[in-house]
């Protein structure tokens, strides 16, 4: 789908990769549980383009447990979100900002216990990513994206060869959506054609965007989909509902003042609801947050502000924590001085050049293992949405939509498909962050994959 990179592959100029790793973390007093790496990688043949990455080892055995790459979405917004708040090894004692380090804990539930995970903050320009060039360089766009993830593996297995021959997953959440499958299509072109082959073996989206075209995140679609899920959770009344059908048409593809107006009349009683997950308290507020966290929105438009529920990110913590000089250099990475403030997500310029991806999807599920999976409570990319292009694929059911169970309890309901066992599954009571929001339930889904267990 997207041509591969024409320039060849060069080995990563870092060869001293020991000196990326993690001595002393602030806010651990302690030795780390395991061996954890930061650093960059360069993504282009001039070396003015780099890309960084967190790669915590296994607390398995690092040797033949599997590799998970982890990008979270925006576009625009860090991976280490997933560090720090969903399946990390450590996350934040206190979530209140200070001038102090906030202490850190063990998480229970991080994916480490059974895979060595790869977070990676792309594209160039966000978090700590950053090109030489400044930021006249950052314009990017959904190809370009994912000629630079699969630059960025190609080097990066050529910086740490003994995780070549891992099995390899890719997974993410969000405008991910996006990465992912254009980065997994990628891998495919490339093993196709060339010998240094990556041993990927599927792939996980969680909550995530289909194009700029159709699904949650495009305008039309987006819009009815989100509509749809705030009447039936009860946020819209059945009046104001069917005032908006009325005035904007099925699908809301009849764009009128008429439409705006019924629109904005129907989100104008919904109060401060979090988009992101509608049964916990909305915060956002936070005087660390810049105002630009604060109305940031994961795949959506910008003007979709005033026609939708709240924006609530909490991102205090971690931005106090990510920006002093001393986590900085723990992390090995540049000075804010050189490369700016880190944020939780940064509005780059970027283009959704991608209408759809559901011409790819088919051949990807058909070599991959692919889940697509959704919290249920989340406004932002609804359920309602994912489950419609999944079973319009068409393949046919293997298993159709039936409760998942952990600790005797039913955790979501899952749909199984009759190819490579192409697997659609929710995540009852859990928002747009499952692995944040339902830790557990996260985990157990991510173990029964990797182990290729029965959800």
């Amino acid at each position: 789908m997207v041509p591969i990179l024409l320039f060849a592959l060069v080995s990563y100029v870092n060869s001293l990769v020991p000196e990326d790793e993690i001595r002393n973390l602030p806010g651990w007093n302690a030795s780390l549980p395991t061996r954890q790496y930061s650093g960059y990688i360069h993504v282009d043949s001039g070396k003015t383009r780099f890309l960084h990455y967190w790669l915590v080892e296994s607390e398995g055995s690092p040797s033949s447990d599997p590799l998970v790459m982890w990008m979270n979405g925006g576009p625009g917004c860090s991976s280490l979100e997933g560090y720090l708040y969903e399946m990390g090894p450590l996350h934040f004692m206190d979530d209140t900002p200070n001038q102090t380090h906030p202490q850190f804990v063990r998480n229970p539930n991080t994916w480490v216990q059974i895979a060595n995970m790869l977070f990676v903050e792309a594209p160039i320009g966000v978090g700590y990513s950053y090109s030489t060039r400044g930021s006249e360089d950052l314009k990017t766009n959904d190809t370009r994206t994912a000629q630079e993830n699969l630059q960025f593996l190609l080097n990066f297995f050529a910086a740490y060869p003994e995780f070549k021959e891992n099995d390899f997953y890719v997974m993410g959440e969000s405008y991910a959506g996006i990465y992912i499958p254009t980065l997994v299509d990628q891998v495919r072109i490339h093993n196709e054609n060339l010998s240094n082959k990556i041993n990927l073996k599927g792939f996980m989206v969680g909550n995530g965007c289909i194009g700029n075209a159709v699904g949650a995140c495009s305008m039309h679609d987006g819009l009815a989909i989100r509509l749809k899920f705030s009447y039936e959770h009860g946020l819209i009344s059945q009046v104001a509902y069917d005032e908006v059908i009325k005035k904007c048409g099925d699908g809301l593809k009849n764009a009128s003042l008429a439409c705006e107006v019924a629109m904005s009349e129907a989100y104008s009683k919904t109060g401060n609801v979090d988009i992101y997950d509608i049964y916990i308290p909305c915060i956002s507020n936070n005087p660390q947050i810049d105002d630009e966290q604060l109305v940031w929105r994961i795949g959506m438009p910008e003007d979709d502000r005033v026609r939708g529920l709240a924006t609530c990110i909490d991102a205090g913590v971690s931005t106090s924590y990510l920006n002093t000089p001393e986590v900085r250099q723990a992390l090995h990475v540049q000075p804010e001085s050189v490369i700016g403030r880190w944020r939780m997500c940064s509005h780059i310029p970027y283009d959704s050049n991608i209408k759809s991806l559901l011409d790819i999807y088919p051949t990807l599920i058909k070599q991959y293992r692919t889940v697509i999976y959704n919290g249920d409570v989340d406004g932002c990319v609804p359920y309602i949405g994912n489950e419609e292009w999944t079973s319009g694929l068409g393949f046919p059911v293997k298993e159709a939509w039936r409760p998942w169970m952990v600790n005797d309890q039913v955790a979501g309901y899952v749909t199984t498909y009759d190819v490579n066992n192409f697997t659609f599954i929710t995540v009852k009571g859990s928002g747009h962050m499952v692995p944040q929001f339902q830790p557990v339930s996260a985990y157990a889904m991510f173990e029964r994959y990797i182990k290729k267990e029965k959800f």
